[in-house]
């Protein structure tokens, strides 16, 4: 089958780590995969090293009508069984594109983007109307769908994010390193204001007070690195976080750190906090994360209220004097029952199969 997937991520993330995962399976189980996604972006510099076909395109905004024709052309001169838009960017024109050429539309929410007012009777039209099948990237935002735009329940389809489980493990993340704290915990994502960074920084002098030797590592960039290291020197803490920037390591990063925080209010599906459960690291997420449905409170990992620092300090705190070890053991089972990447892509070509036939 050939299939083209609609991207519009400027920078690495998990989303573009999902499309790259999926379409190096998919092109092994001999389905051609063609991505069109921003020029420069993440997925621009890592597919082509993977021999996956790549066209980059630069819609400007989300109703450029002058790129459909565009579109329209791949679409053709490709021979496009399927079109998969995992992108705001790219809903109206791909779609619209597809309708045109009488292909099928799947469109992937891999974050809550919820809307009020006249944007969600907008979006309405376009759930509703252009694409054939939704796919959810958590159960959570599979429900805010059928709440906000009344979407028929079998119109949307949960699919996990995939893990390559090889590329996760004690024989792959390499050895700890000697380390002159106790303990290290660390945050891997995008430095936005959007990731509850703050909240979890304004956390981190109540663990400190409890917990004594612990260093915190925030690995990632963004544009708000400047004001986060500036809050760390006003509340003093400085000495015990380090900025990483962005890091390709990052099962090695994981091999020396003992938990992992999500502290974000809204999250689809964490890549990076699947990538720690896969080796094992427990994980302290808010209750505004997909990880709410999957991961059991206290058992595989810990789940807190978002926008709350003394809560996600006191989940931070609960985790660390737990047996978090046998914790990371049971999120480890977690991945490997629900997000193996052949699971998840198995999945996925049924879903394609059964809109195709």
């Amino acid at each position: 089958m050939n299939i083209m997937i609609f991207d519009a991520t400027p920078r690495w993330s998990g989303g573009a780590n999902r499309i790259l995962l999926y379409s190096k399976e998919l092109q092994q189980r001999k389905h051609n995969v063609t991505v069109c996604c921003l020029p420069e972006s993440g997925l621009s510099l890592r597919l082509p090293k993977e021999e996956i076909t790549l066209f980059t395109i630069n819609p400007k905004s989300d109703i450029n009508l002058f790129a459909v024709p565009k579109i329209i052309r791949l679409i053709k001169e490709n021979k496009i069984d399927l079109i998969e838009i995992c992108s705001p960017k790219f809903y109206w024109i791909s779609s619209l594109a597809a309708r045109l050429t009488q292909r099928k539309v799947i469109l992937t929410r891999n974050v809550p983007y919820r809307k009020k007012g006249l944007k969600r009777h907008i979006n309405k039209i376009l759930y509703h109307n252009l694409v054939d099948r939704i796919i959810a990237v958590s159960d959570k935002i599979k429900r805010e769908l059928i709440s906000d735009f009344t979407i028929p329940t079998n119109k949307i389809t949960v699919i996990y994010d995939g893990i390559e489980l090889s590329h996760f493990d004690s024989k792959t993340t390499g050895p700890e390193h000697e380390r002159s704290f106790q303990y290290v915990a660390a945050v891997i994502s995008r430095l936005d204001e959007n990731k509850g960074l703050e909240c979890f920084i304004e956390a981190i002098p109540k663990i400190i007070e409890i917990i004594g030797s612990i260093q915190f590592l925030i690995v990632g960039t963004g544009g708000i690195e400047k004001k986060l290291q500036e809050l760390t020197r006003k509340l003093g803490i400085s000495e015990q976080v380090l900025f990483t920037g962005f890091r390709k390591d990052i099962p090695e990063i994981l091999a020396n750190v003992d938990i992992t925080i999500v502290p974000s209010p809204e999250e689809g599906m964490s890549m990076s906090a699947l990538e720690s459960m896969a080796v094992s690291k427990p994980v302290v997420a808010t209750s505004g994360c997909g990880l709410v449905d999957i991961i059991e409170n206290n058992t595989s990992g810990i789940i807190v209220p978002p926008d709350n620092s003394n809560a996600l300090a006191e989940g931070i705190i609960r985790l660390l004097q737990s047996d978090y070890k046998q914790i990371g053991k049971a999120a480890r089972k977690v991945v490997e029952d629900k997000f193996a990447l052949q699971k998840v892509v198995n999945q996925y070509e049924l879903l394609i199969q059964e809109l195709t036939k």
